[in-house]
């Protein structure tokens, strides 16, 4: 019955919009009050500011990203976490959102304007490897990955797409260093890990890593060891009696049971999450 009434109240407004997304106000959570282009039969947790709540009650983004700082959203989709970061490094900050779909990004672009951010800038490339292309199936929303990395059960329609490194964006097209890194690559953070080595060496942002497939944890356990990093399951992030992951060895022992998202510290950082959470 609620699909049916969301489909029946688009029908009635797609007309006066001429597209199948629009600009609605995030209502809610720490996104709200931006203004995202979205297709409410699909997008309503994003408009309610719901959406990744779970991973967002475990996280404050505020503990780890300062007023006036620079935040990456890496696969930013709809531009939802775009939102939060902007929100929270405000007017002094800077956000960067990349995005590989070509669809995604014509919606994404129109963000700064909407909202005035003067300080918010959109790319149309893939985060992965280094100078160089991905085929990628860039129509399927927020599913859209680069085949190279991601397996898909139904036929798709793919296009060679822009890639970039880390360390490549920072030190050869002059890119702000984040301070905060977010990436959900369908599968690339297996590559994006290991071509950001002066970023995690001199930067060493925060990371909110999505996980796709045992062969990504395998490169984060490597990651997790050669920069000296602490990660997470973010579902454990804020419980203070659950210790950190630090290489691939200690990974292994919890593949199978971790759920998709991670958060890695830099391991000098470990006492800043006790005292956030009040065990120092």
């Amino acid at each position: 019955m609620y699909t049916a009434a969301k489909n029946t109240v688009w029908r009635a407004l797609r007309p006066f919009y001429g597209r199948d997304a629009w600009p609605m106000k995030v209502r809610a959570g720490p996104a709200k009050g931006a203004t995202l282009i979205l297709d409410f039969r699909m997008n309503g947790s994003y408009w309610l500011g719901t959406y990744d709540n779970w991973i967002l009650s475990r996280i404050c983004i505020e503990d780890w990203l300062p007023r006036g700082g620079v935040a990456w959203d890496c696969g930013a989709y709809v531009g939802y976490y775009t939102a939060i970061f902007r929100n929270v490094v405000g007017d002094a900050g800077k956000v960067i959102a990349f995005e590989a779909s070509a669809s995604n990004f014509a919606v994404l672009r129109e963000l700064p304007a909407l909202n005035d951010w003067r300080n918010v800038q959109i790319i149309n490339c893939a985060i992965g490897p280094d100078h160089g292309t991905l085929e990628f199936a860039g129509e399927l929303g927020g599913a859209s990955g680069p085949v190279d990395f991601k397996k898909f059960d139904h036929p798709i329609i793919t296009k060679r797409v822009a890639s970039c490194g880390l360390d490549e964006l920072c030190f050869e097209k002059d890119m702000a260093m984040p301070d905060f890194l977010k990436l959900d690559l369908e599968g690339a953070e297996m590559v994006a890990l290991h071509n950001g080595q002066r970023v995690f060496t001199e930067k060493r942002p925060i990371l909110l890593l999505e996980l796709h497939g045992d062969k990504v944890l395998s490169s984060v356990g490597d990651f997790l060891s050669e920069y000296s990093y602490c990660g997470w399951d973010v579902r454990y992030f804020n419980q203070p009696e659950v210790g950190p992951f630090v290489s691939k060895g200690s990974l292994e022992t919890a593949i199978g049971n971790l759920c998709n998202t991670m958060v890695c510290i830099p391991g000098e950082l470990k006492d800043k999450r006790r005292r956030i959470l009040g065990i120092c």
